[in-house]
């Protein structure tokens, strides 16, 4: 998978954690990463600060987008 799919996907399921889970997505994300940690899952630690950093984002847009919209 290309660095952009890669992204395009971590995004995708972003915004299906936060549809899924509203305002505990980041936090569900980061356990998901913890445990992917604890696991010694490279890839899966990987996917999941992914996921994570594209919830951030995606609020972070959302906000902005909503003070100056």
């Amino acid at each position: 998978m290309q660095a952009q799919d890669i992204q395009l996907d971590a995004q995708e399921k972003a915004l299906r954690m936060i549809r899924l889970h509203g305002l505990r997505a980041q936090a569900i994300a980061l356990q998901h990463a913890a445990e992917m940690r604890q696991q010694g899952d490279v890839a899966g630690l990987d996917q999941w600060q992914q996921i994570h950093a594209a919830i951030c984002e995606l609020r972070r847009t959302s906000r902005h987008e909503a003070a100056h919209g």
